[in-house]
């Protein structure tokens, strides 16, 4: 075979076969990221010979996906909520399920008479407490995390997309946190069981974002909960936690019993449930 486009292409897809049920997608945008050809012009170009220096790239790219490293992670950023965020192996690569973690925390500060200060616990790459603030107007915003390698990435993230003042802190939770009107938190909330049956693409991910300990899971939820009373201004706010759907009934009792009121479950793209909010007042 010639190192056309098309062949190029073809090799890589049926390479890609045994590991993913994406392969001519995942073939692409590591192509892309090779050689500076998109999609379009992959398809417009496909006898085009492509440099050897390029190919060996590309094949690098493609070894990497064979050993099961998300695509995320190779090309180095992910779209959530519209915008393209920086990842790497120390983030959570952002899913579309959190948007709608996003999408409440939105409804809710629409309907508030003042400007909100927003926490985002466990931000990650920053793409949640960042799309917030993107979206609406709020007073102020901080991203928190326990991870300093995570916080760098939220720093880019934040340089290149945020231009509003922003805290950037780490945390054990909210230990070193400030107060606010709104906590929002994708936290870790899996099992250990969970941990060990995701896929191998997840198995990637840093093991920090994902394991929320507990034979349930909801330790660090718990703790959050727990914490949270203690960081809303003038003794009032509200608390929005994605979670499992096998979880959000659980998380609402957790909620119920450190009496936080008016506790609402949302449901994912998938209509699984998904975010559970709930409204402190002391």
């Amino acid at each position: 075979m010639n190192n056309s486009v098309k062949n190029l292409l073809f090799e890589a897809t049926e390479k890609l076969r045994s590991i993913t049920d994406t392969p001519s997608l995942d073939t692409s945008i590591l192509f892309e990221k090779a050689t500076n050809l998109n999609k379009v012009k992959q398809l417009t170009y496909f006898d085009k010979i492509i440099e050897i220096e390029e190919i060996n790239y590309f094949n690098s790219l493609i070894n990497r996906r064979l050993n099961f490293e998300p695509i995320a992670y190779i090309i180095g950023e992910k779209e959530f909520y519209a915008r393209v965020f920086k990842v790497n192996k120390n983030t959570l690569i952002p899913r579309p399920d959190t948007e709608t973690l996003v999408e409440q925390v939105l409804l809710y500060i629409n309907n508030l008479d003042f400007l909100p200060c927003v926490l985002d616990l466990c931000t990650g790459s920053g793409c949640v407490g960042l799309s917030i603030g993107l979206e609406t107007n709020i007073k102020s915003l901080t991203l928190s995390d326990i991870s300093e390698k995570a916080l760098e990435i939220a720093k880019i993230n934040a340089q290149k997309l945020y231009k509003n003042n922003i805290n950037i802190i780490k945390s054990n939770l909210l230990e070193n946190c400030d107060n606010y009107d709104i906590i929002v938190s994708n936290p870790p909330y899996l099992t250990n069981k969970w941990c060990e049956e995701v896929n191998k693409d997840v198995k990637k991910e840093p093991l920090l974002a994902l394991e929320g300990f507990g034979d349930d899971g909801l330790d660090i939820i718990r703790k959050i909960i727990k914490e949270a009373k203690e960081h809303f201004k003038n003794d009032f706010g509200s608390i929005f936690l994605e979670c499992d759907s096998r979880q959000c009934n659980t998380v609402k009792k957790v909620l119920e019993n450190n009496n936080f009121h008016n506790i609402e479950i949302f449901k994912d793209l998938t209509n699984k449930n998904r975010v559970v909010k709930g409204i402190y007042e002391r």
